[in-house]
């Protein structure tokens, strides 16, 4: 039987078994959905997942939310977002990624054609963060759903996000509460998001 489906969240799987594990999933060309979430990976999962995306695998779903992967582990699974061809969902929630670690996973994203959902809420990233996305939106025609909250990119990021946000016609979900931008910067946002939902 080929395993195309594999979910272990919520087990406190340390890094070290976590990497272990990842290795041996480069046996299982088939696997589709890998959660993950709610455990301790760490930088040598990070690594791991990304050597697993940079592979031959067809890997539509991944979710590492709430594990400790940072700033190491979020560029491995960035650059190997570059040239992946199959991912369609990618949840690094609370991951202490942190400015070093998330710009990676963004700057591939003007690689990438295939990633359509994207959370990275709960990541420490700041303003130049938000210069980054803001840049990846403009030349982005894939991703449909972006997860953004509890990161404080600031006023100055949001009228960045915003430049970003008025050359996007894809993006149709744009969660931003408690980023600290401005309120009319939010609301022009929002705007954009349900012109491009309704188009």
């Amino acid at each position: 039987t080929h395993l195309k489906v594999l979910c272990v969240y919520h087990s406190k799987i340390t890094d070290e078994r976590a990497r272990l594990l990842i290795s041996h999933l480069l046996d299982h060309p088939g696997l589709t959905t890998l959660n993950l979430s709610h455990n301790k990976l760490g930088v040598s999962s990070g690594r791991a997942l990304g050597k697993l995306l940079n592979g031959h695998s067809v890997l539509r779903v991944l979710d590492v939310s709430n594990n400790n992967i940072g700033a190491v582990g979020g560029s491995s699974i960035g650059h190997a977002l570059q040239s992946n061809t199959t991912l369609k969902l990618l949840n690094l929630r609370f991951n202490r990624l942190g400015d070093e670690g998330i710009q990676p996973v963004i700057k591939s994203l003007m690689k990438n054609c295939t990633l359509e959902d994207l959370n990275i809420s709960s990541n420490d990233f700041t303003e130049p963060s938000a210069i980054v996305l803001s840049e990846m939106l403009q030349t982005n025609k894939t991703l449909k759903n972006l997860n953004i909250t509890c990161n404080n990119i600031g006023e100055v990021g949001g009228k960045h996000l915003q430049e970003g946000i008025e050359e996007n016609d894809v993006l149709v979900s744009l969660d931003l509460r408690l980023t600290q931008i401005n309120a009319e910067n939010e609301y022009t946002i929002n705007q954009k998001i349900r012109d491009n939902a309704d188009s």
